[in-house]
């Protein structure tokens, strides 16, 4: 029987099972899954950040490339320039993720020739779930939303300073006396 579904829990629950995968991770495969559930959460949620004018994770990743570029030649870049280095950046802020949907680009690029993909799968699902996690607290939904929703847990987990548990743990020497 069809049933109506909020796409923003949708994607939070999709968000929380890539959090979940990742953690637990034990092959490769692990985190494959957990890069296309957090792509596909970001399908979700950046075009609700888009409509609310607000940059996305990897919007913001662009336009600070873009800033390290003109800062690297000492001028701006032209409207172009911006352009290409900011298309640039967003293909490769989500090439493992697009890799992994599909094989060959239409007419420009076989399946057959398309079948091999060199990444670090567990770095590419680290950087595509804090750009996920960034994107999907930037949406205009309120705690109680999450709460109604039984989403309490996810909305605690995402509050985390570290809900992926990969900032290392900072320790300090203890001080010698000070007198």
């Amino acid at each position: 029987m069809q049933q109506k579904y909020d796409k923003r829990l949708i994607a939070a629950d999709m968000l929380e099972e890539a959090i979940n995968k990742f953690k637990t991770a034990k092959s490769d495969l692990d985190f494959i899954q957990s890069i296309l559930l957090a792509g596909a959460s970001i399908g979700i949620t950046n075009p609700l950040l888009s409509e609310n004018q607000k940059l996305t994770a990897h919007e913001k990743s662009a336009e600070n490339v873009i800033r390290i570029r003109e800062y690297g030649l000492g001028r701006e870049l032209s409207l172009q320039e911006r352009k290409d280095v900011f298309s640039g950046a967003m293909r490769f802020n989500k090439q493992a993720y697009n890799s992994l949907k599909h094989a060959g680009k239409g007419k420009q690029l076989a399946a057959s020739d398309d079948l091999e993909i060199e990444t670090d799968f567990a770095a590419e699902a680290e950087e595509l779930l804090w750009a996920a996690i960034e994107d999907f607290k930037g949406l205009p939904i309120s705690p109680e939303f999450l709460i109604d929703n039984g989403k309490n847990d996810f909305r605690l987990l995402i509050g985390r300073s570290d809900p992926l548990g990969t900032i290392p743990e900072m320790r300090c020497k203890p001080r010698g006396n000070t007198q």
